[in-house]
């Protein structure tokens, strides 16, 4: 396998290693459980283990070279099924653990641990987030899917290096130049919306919210209906969610002009489908203007065409904006929000049952917020997380219901106005 260099995102999460412990936080961690009664840890162990075995991705490491950090997808770094066996009470205790950093020059990218207690059988899967995103991530159970069905795998190639290799081709061409000059003119004197007062990131305690907006509110948007695709009803609850999100922010932040980040995972070429892996994800950041006296159908253009404005975008990517701005570190990192689809490592399925995928999320945090909207069968959620050292759990549970209500006040009459549908803001006390 060859390697291959580091596109400008996975640049930016690589700075965020600890350069003393060769060790990098950047870990989405999920578990799934799964019942005794029609699955064996021994058969789950070796279907994992035949998915590392034959998708040479799943051995995605770092290497140096000559002081350059490149990609390797050399399967000679051993990648093995990890099995355990323990009370799940002992597995309560000690699941984080499990999401511990990956150690950048020693390890593959991806950890499968299987433990075996009594009451269940834990699948438990850690992705380095350099190298794995949401869409690559769902792949991985997909392939693990396939294999329990009897269905043959299909290693992908190298498309994950001919992605980074022609993103960093594209660098000053005539297509990146036209990105540079549209991003630079729409974000210049650009400050991320917040709604605390400190910019730099301090560690702290990791908070979290969940606001659940259920399917029988949203009922009159036909959202469970067939008079849409599930495509169609995701790209519509993508553009209100977004722009509910951005009228939560700058009500609690007091501003109409409001700046967060986004998104993309970038999976443009018609060759790239959820089976293919690789890191294609894509930080950019949204400008939305939540003046009042527009009506709901202008805010909603308004944030569907800057979505697909940064889109058309992509090809500069957010580190050069960062730095063709001038922008100091301190102000880098800002609020963000996703919308994460319904096929986003949520579920696995395994023989027509759903098994709903858990997160487990580092203890401590130096996050501004963050927000995953995720389409369940139950309803939306909005899921929110930041760090004690920024925000009180009030504020956080306010933005995730406030994201919500919003959500489906701008599924009612398209031509009210957003003053008229959604009351002055009293604020929380903000720090």
């Amino acid at each position: 396998m060859r390697l291959y260099p580091l596109n400008a995102t996975q640049e930016d999460m690589l700075s965020e290693t600890n350069w003393e412990t060769m060790e990098n936080g950047y870990v989405v961690c999920a578990y799934y459980e799964l019942p005794h009664n029609y699955f064996t840890a021994e058969k789950i162990a070796a279907a994992y283990q035949e998915v590392l075995d034959k998708l040479h991705y799943c051995h995605a490491h770092l290497v140096q070279v000559e002081g350059k950090w490149m990609i390797s997808e050399d399967t000679g770094m051993p990648n093995t099924v990890n099995r355990y066996q323990m009370t799940y009470e002992e597995w309560e205790a000690r699941k984080q653990e499990f999401a511990k950093p990956f150690k950048i020059l020693e390890e593959p990218g991806i950890r499968i641990n299987i433990i075996d207690t009594a009451k269940c059988i834990v699948v438990c899967c850690s992705h380095f987030h350099l190298f794995f995103d949401g869409i690559s991530i769902i792949g991985i159970v997909r392939a693990f899917e396939d294999v329990m069905h009897g269905v043959p795998l299909e290693d992908q190639g190298d498309i994950c290096a001919e992605w980074n290799e022609q993103e960093i081709a594209s660098y000053g061409s005539s297509a990146y130049e036209r990105a540079k000059t549209a991003t630079l003119e729409k974000f210049k004197g650009l400050k991320y919306t917040d709604i605390c007062r400190q910019t730099v990131n301090p560690w702290g305690h990791t908070l979290y919210s969940i606001y659940l907006l259920d399917y029988s509110r949203l009922s009159h948007i036909r959202l469970k209906a067939n008079a849409m695709s599930e495509k169609q009803q995701e790209k519509m609850m993508t553009t209100i969610c977004v722009a509910a999100y951005a009228l939560a922010l700058g009500q609690m932040a007091g501003t109409t002009d409001v700046c967060f980040m986004t998104t993309n995972h970038g999976r443009l070429d018609k060759r790239l489908t959820p089976k293919v892996y690789g890191d294609f994800i894509k930080s950019m950041s949204l400008r939305i203007n939540t003046d009042p006296e527009q009506s709901v159908a202008q805010l909603l253009a308004q944030t569907r065409t800057a979505l697909y404005g940064v889109m058309r975008t992509i090809g500069y990517p957010w580190s050069h904006m960062m730095r063709d701005l001038g922008i100091p570190q301190e102000d880098q990192t800002g609020t963000e929000m996703n919308v994460s689809g319904s096929s986003i490592y949520e579920y696995a399925n395994l023989f027509g049952v759903d098994y709903p995928c858990y997160r487990i999320e580092s203890p401590e945090s130096a996050k501004h917020i963050f927000m995953v909207v995720q389409i369940r069968e139950e309803g939306l959620t909005f899921n929110v997380e930041g760090s004690d050292a920024l925000y009180t759990k009030e504020q956080l549970d306010e933005i995730a219901r406030l994201s919500g209500e919003f959500a489906l006040q701008l599924t009612g009459n398209q031509d009210a106005k957003i003053g008229e549908l959604i009351p002055p803001y009293a604020g929380l006390h903000r720090r």
